[in-house]
């Protein structure tokens, strides 16, 4: 997943991100299960990412989750809640209809509550955020209303 966001803060090694394009949740098929199991809310909230790329206050940048990382995310968010309700199900298999029932729903909530803590500890783990990628455009002037160079195509730094 690539986003762009916008620079606002920089402290130390961390950049304050305020994604420019929240669109992508408004394409995306899966968008009331996400906003299901995050609340129910669309929320365009800043964000800290490592700064790695050195970006300044108000620079456009990209930024990635890892394919990887967005899998394994999905994975857990989705499959899994569905394989324990199976799993519940298949447990209560000699069982009477309401017991079956009964696993089954058990088997989802176990399902829901483990993605969600999942999903919590993974968003604490560095390769499961999203990273700065490159610097789209540079701010045209800087904190203290100095000229900055525009960046044309590379990194010196």
């Amino acid at each position: 997943m690539i986003r762009n966001g916008l620079v606002r803060e920089v402290r130390g090694e961390e950049a304050l991100i305020c994604p420019t394009d929240g669109s992508e949740c408004n394409s995306c098929e899966a968008k009331h299960a996400c906003l299901s199991l995050s609340g129910g809310k669309e929320r365009n909230t800043d964000f800290w990412i490592p700064n790695d790329l050195g970006a300044s206050r108000g620079d456009l940048v990209e930024l990635e989750l890892r394919s990887s990382a967005s899998l394994t995310i999905i994975a857990s968010t989705f499959l899994l809640p569905v394989f324990l309700l199976f799993a519940g199900y298949l447990f209560m298999m000699n069982g009477t209809d309401l017991q079956r029932a009964l696993g089954a729903g058990v088997g989802l909530v176990a399902g829901i509550v483990s993605a969600i803590v999942i999903n919590k500890r993974l968003g604490t783990k560095k390769g499961y955020n999203m990273q700065m990628t490159k610097i789209l455009k540079k701010a045209d002037s800087d904190t203290d209303g100095n000229d900055v160079k525009e960046l044309e195509g590379s990194n010196d730094d």
